[in-house]
């Protein structure tokens, strides 16, 4: 599934390593998906590294080794934080910031409130490490039917954030959070004009689109993708079409 992905997308998120940190021959596999791709992966840092209060520098380590032979598929490293990493944390995860900003470069995305309120408690390690700060929308599972069982399923998992506008060092991360029933338009329609003023200034945004169903993603993301084109005086390039199923997992 993988390959299907990459022939149409140029992007993907990668969340497994979030859990456990591949072995030498799924990342294999996973190189032998992408050949003659250019679509890269952005993996999500462990969750022992960023999710607990003492971040296991060991399995950074593995974990940045396990990936290395992906060097050339590798987008900016998702850094993602749970609500109770405040300001006062920041120190202590200093050094995982140095250390992923000597492999690449990656883009942090915070869940405390306190960062929307007082963003300039973030920006001075964004600047000096070139990293840049994850735009995250879940309004269109908080203003649709909140009540869907897909929905109600993923909302713990889904938290009311404000949305972040600020754009740092020129790097644009969006996970956008859509509704299973598909009444998105006014989500895509806002994004499409964001992303299409972004391109137009010389930036390369990536944008995930995610649902409660992942099986929703690829024709959410087509749809994405087609509004964006609307945007511009000569229409991008059509996406190629859907490659038939195989067996296989994706990320």
């Amino acid at each position: 599934m993988l390959a299907n992905y990459a022939s149409v997308f140029s992007t993907v998120e990668g969340n497994t390593t979030f859990y456990h940190i591949p072995n030498a021959s799924t990342v294999d596999q996973w190189l032998e998906a992408l050949t003659d791709s250019q679509c890269s992966i952005c993996f999500k840092l462990p969750s022992v590294v960023t999710n607990q209060r003492q971040p296991d520098k060991k399995v950074l380590e593995q974990f940045l080794q396990s990936i290395k032979p992906l060097r050339n598929h590798l987008g900016p490293f998702l850094l993602q934080f749970p609500h109770w990493v405040g300001p006062e944390f920041l120190n202590r995860f200093m050094t995982i910031f140095e250390r992923v900003s000597d492999v690449g470069t990656a883009v942090v995305e915070v869940r405390n409130n306190v960062f929307f309120d007082e963003p300039e408690l973030l920006e001075p390690m964004l600047q000096s490490l070139g990293f840049g700060r994850v735009m995250m929308d879940t309004r269109s599972l908080y203003q649709g039917d909140m009540k869907h069982p897909e929905v109600a399923a993923a909302l713990h998992e889904k938290p009311n954030l404000p949305i972040l506008n600020e754009v740092y060092n020129k790097q644009v991360f969006v996970r956008l959070m859509l509704h299973p029933d598909g009444q998105n338009e006014h989500w895509v329609n806002e994004w499409a004009l964001k992303t299409a003023q972004w391109i137009n200034e010389g930036i390369e945004p990536n944008i995930i689109i995610h649902c409660p169903n992942n099986l929703h993603c690829p024709r959410f993301a087509e749809e994405f993708h087609t509004r964006l084109s609307l945007c511009f005086q000569e229409p991008l390039a059509a996406l190629p079409a859907w490659p038939l199923p195989q067996q296989g997992s994706l990320l």
